[in-house]
């Protein structure tokens, strides 16, 4: 059964809003700021059961993608797809799946899942994979390169 009325009230309110709470800040329980721009916040995840493994988080807090402008949702994609090419220059993923729920967290963020060689390519998609927790000098070191990455990359055409 969905969320009461209730319930989703509260789980879309901006108050109490993880996600605007800490997609800014350098490092949180879940994942560490590779960079920002200004309609995203870039995070690799600390849970690197697929190396790679991101999120690109709207700056502003939006529930859907329906709610926004065509350009703000233009530049959140472009955003999106330059995570995704900088995983795959640094990771070298096989594919690199994007997925856009929202029905736990409600605050608008795209995973950016990279599938490796070594995934099952007929298994569901699965963000709980792991974890497969870094040492933090390792998980600092991905998040150094996808930023290098990022950095050299101009956004597609």
């Amino acid at each position: 059964m969905w969320w009461s009325a209730e319930e989703w009230a509260a789980l879309t309110a901006s108050e109490g809003c993880g996600m605007c709470a800490d997609a800014h800040l350098a490092e949180n329980p879940h994942s560490i700021l590779v960079t920002s721009t200004t309609t995203s916040h870039v995070r690799l995840s600390r849970n690197q059961a697929h190396p790679g493994y991101c999120l690109v988080v709207l700056r502003s807090h939006v529930t859907d993608m329906a709610n926004l402008s065509p350009a703000t949702l233009a530049a959140f994609w472009a955003d999106v797809q330059r995570a995704g090419r900088a995983i795959d220059e640094v990771f070298a993923p096989r594919k690199v799946d994007y997925l856009v729920m929202g029905h736990r967290m409600p605050h608008l963020h795209c995973h950016v899942f990279p599938q490796h060689a070594g995934d099952d390519p007929l298994r569901n998609v699965d963000i709980s994979d792991g974890p497969a927790l870094l040492a933090d000098d390792a998980l600092g070191e991905s998040a150094r390169a996808l930023r290098r990455a990022w950095d050299v990359l101009v956004p597609a055409e």
